[in-house]
């Protein structure tokens, strides 16, 4: 059941994050972004005749005529002169290719299948092409400064004929030995496996719904756990504190118990940028936890470690920032 939790998990990771573009393109706030060094665009794809409308990051479902649309999201790349070549992926890299393995390429111009010289485009960047057969190639932008003459280089793989299937299974594979690993690592597994942690669904969904009232509730055999947040709602890059209430299943609070807090991004795999820890006990099963610190958006779990003379109980509180 563990490996098919992993398994589902992983390919959950896969599939929403389908649309994330890779090489010089990524995927911010559901846009595509091309970053040519320092300098940003807007980026997109249309085949019109295949898909209408639809728009691509860079991937493309088929062998037609295709129009590249770049944004500009600096001044300063409406006035450099920018060119765009397309050439045949001969690095044997696939989308692994980067630019140094693009550089290494003997003769550029017998792999390349279309170039725009460079031009100067004040707001949007356009060019067309027709692709006549499917297969593996690679996108080339390059800028260069008006008074420095530097060339800034941005390389994108990119499939033709793309079934969205390619390295879906190494990948998956990948991510559940990587996903082995950290629970493995972090103890999980044993706990798991020992019967010493019994978070549930339900608990899960409690801490979900509480989340929006300033609280987070975590359920446990013995323990339930509520968070506060004194100074409003967390925020990225703040260092804040959080007022822990601890009490039994039957509403007593719990006192001078000893707790740790780890926690950090799962799906990312790393943790907290801090070390929180506790810095006060007020009283009634409350206790101050200081040095609580986000650095990026996301689905954190924070993991607190609570340990009295009966027993010790994990708790672990999902957030979503």
């Amino acid at each position: 059941m563990a490996i098919l939790f992993v398994v589902l998990f992983s390919s959950s990771v896969l599939f929403q994050q389908s649309a994330t573009a890779h090489g010089g393109v990524v995927e911010e706030d559901d846009l595509c972004v091309i970053k040519v060094s320092y300098l940003r665009a807007h980026f997109k794809v249309y085949q019109p005749r295949a898909s209408g409308h639809k728009q691509f990051c860079e991937d493309l479902p088929a062998a037609s005529e295709s129009v590249f649309v770049m944004e500009y999201l600096h001044d300063a790349l409406a006035t450099m002169p920018v060119d765009f070549r397309i050439i045949r992926d001969v690095t044997e890299k696939g989308r692994f290719a980067r630019l140094e393995d693009v550089e290494q390429i003997d003769d550029i111009d017998s792999a390349t299948v279309f170039y725009q010289p460079a031009i100067t485009e004040p707001d949007v960047f356009t060019v067309i092409h027709e692709f006549v057969e499917e297969g593996d190639f690679i996108g080339i932008v390059s800028a260069t400064g008006t008074d420095s003459h530097k060339v800034y280089t941005a390389v994108f793989p990119f499939e033709v004929g793309f079934t969205g299937i390619g390295y879906w299974p190494f990948f998956i594979g990948l991510l559940v030995l990587l996903q082995l690993q950290y629970l493995l690592m972090s103890g999980r597994l044993k706990r798991w496996f020992g019967g010493q942690r019994t978070t549930t669904t339900a608990a899960l969904c409690c801490c979900l719904l509480l989340a929006q009232a300033g609280g987070v509730r975590a359920d446990e055999d013995s323990l339930v756990v509520t968070y506060t947040t004194p100074s409003g709602s967390p925020t990225i890059n703040q260092i804040h504190s959080w007022v822990l209430h601890v009490e039994t299943a039957d509403g007593v609070p719990v006192e001078q118990a000893k707790i740790t807090v780890t926690g950090g991004m799962p799906e990312h795999d790393h943790g907290m940028p801090t070390k929180p820890r506790i810095v006060d006990e007020l009283g009634g099963g409350d206790y101050v936890l200081d040095g609580m610190r986000f650095h990026m958006s996301g689905y954190w779990e924070i993991e607190l470690t609570i340990t009295t003379e009966q027993a010790s109980t994990v708790v672990v509180i999902p957030l979503q920032l």
